[in-house]
């Protein structure tokens, strides 16, 4: 699976390019002009990093798929054993009965059968030889009850591994859409890097023109425009569907006069607030410390989707190896780690808890961070954002935590 390139610091996408190029019965003077490129430079640049933020909900849309279907996988494997017992215990009474079958029926009439009682030398053997004929029968009909019992178990077990082979059927087809969607926003992003690779340098040349500077002079202002750009959090996408082209939230640059009009940024969505989460007792302090200590070492390091280190991450895979490092077992899917911790209500939250982003509960998670304390978390955020301590209100709040240890 293809992974897009890092983005480079001058990078920008294509969208109303007509701001600069169209011609019209009206000349546009320098200074319209550089204000129409600076702001194409702005929303592009958002747009890619727009582009980055889908990505990254889309990662842990296929890790949540990949659990799935590793969890189908395992119960599909138990059924099979299933399977293979009731059958072993199906053969073995089938077996038993064919025995006695053999035993008790050699004559097929049941006149030989009352023959063989009257045929006898006396009260006592008859006794004996009618005794001897009620407990095969009585054998037989225990069998044949086992028989019965046996084929009811061997019966269920066939359908319950049936229907967790249709389990696994759908869970790979979703996780075989989940990677055909991810690869879709990868391929996205790829077109949308190259293509502002491309134009960077002609729109940069152009801006110097018209402000009449040095191309050196406008790069290097636009690097700390797009560096600023990279920082924001921008607009978050669903967890659990595909929600469409992703609106980027504005922010004004610095140019040089005159300043250009931007757009007033857009209000991130609204979440659904969890029903009241009784708080869990707090973790070991070794063991949060130990998996803040690994996190923390991890400051710096890229952004990858599917990333588990040791040197790339992405959100859920970080949370997995910094508890891992404190001898926590979590799986690599934000929706699960919140499911198998302790829940605790955000007004509860401790150092080392998790904190998840969500559409309304675990099934719409897409994003996990974990919580330093003082208002701080860690997280990997996106493709273009490394490993990185910030304020857990810089970004629309998170409405789920959970407590591992």
């Amino acid at each position: 699976m293809r992974v897009f390139p890092t983005p480079l610091r001058g990078l920008v996408l294509g969208a109303g390019l007509a701001l600069v190029m169209s011609s019209g019965a009206h000349a546009i003077d320098d200074g319209q002009t550089a204000a129409a490129i600076q702001i194409k430079l702005v929303t592009e640049r958002q747009q890619l990093n727009a582009l980055y933020d889908k990505v990254a909900a889309a990662s842990e849309r296929l890790n949540g798929a990949i659990y799935r279907a590793e969890l189908v996988k395992a119960e599909v494997a138990r059924n099979k054993a299933s399977v293979a017992a009731a059958r072993k215990g199906l053969n073995s009474e089938k077996e038993s009965v064919a025995e006695l079958t053999v035993q008790d029926l050699q004559s097929s009439t049941g006149i030989s059968k009352l023959s063989a009682l009257l045929d006898s030398a006396g009260p006592a053997q008859l006794l004996e030889r009618s005794a001897a004929y009620s407990s095969t029968q009585e054998a037989m009909t225990a069998h044949i009850d086992s028989l019965t019992a046996s084929t009811v178990v061997f019966d269920a077990a066939v359908r319950r591994a049936s229907i967790a082979e249709a389990k696994q059927r759908k869970a790979l087809a979703d996780q075989a859409r989940a990677k055909v969607a991810i690869e879709h926003d990868i391929a996205a992003a790829e077109a949308t890097f190259k293509k502002n690779e491309a134009d960077r340098a002609v729109l940069l040349a152009k801006l110097a023109k018209a402000q009449k500077v040095s191309v050196a002079a406008v790069t290097k202002r636009q690097d700390a425009i797009d560096k600023e750009l990279d920082s924001e959090p921008g607009v978050p996408t669903s967890g659990t569907t595909d929600p469409g082209p992703t609106t980027p939230k504005p922010t004004t640059p610095k140019p040089a006069t005159p300043k250009p009009t931007i757009p007033k940024p857009t209000t991130p969505p609204k979440t659904t607030s969890p029903p009241p989460v009784v708080s869990a007792p707090p973790a070991s302090s070794n063991k949060v410390e130990t998996a803040i200590a690994f996190a923390k070492a991890q400051l710096g390091d890229p952004y990858k989707w599917g990333g588990t280190g040791p040197n790339s991450w992405d959100c859920s895979g970080l949370v997995m190896k910094a508890w891992a490092a404190a001898g926590v077992s979590l799986p690599h899917y934000g929706g699960a780690q919140y499911t198998s911790t302790r829940k605790v209500s955000m007004s509860s939250i401790q150092r080392g808890d998790l904190l998840f982003w969500s559409n309304g509960g675990a099934g719409s998670i897409y994003h996990v961070a974990m919580y330093l304390g003082g208002g701080q978390m860690i997280h990997a955020p996106r493709t273009g954002r490394d490993v990185e301590i910030v304020s857990f209100n810089y970004w629309i709040k998170p409405n789920l935590a959970s407590r591992p240890g």
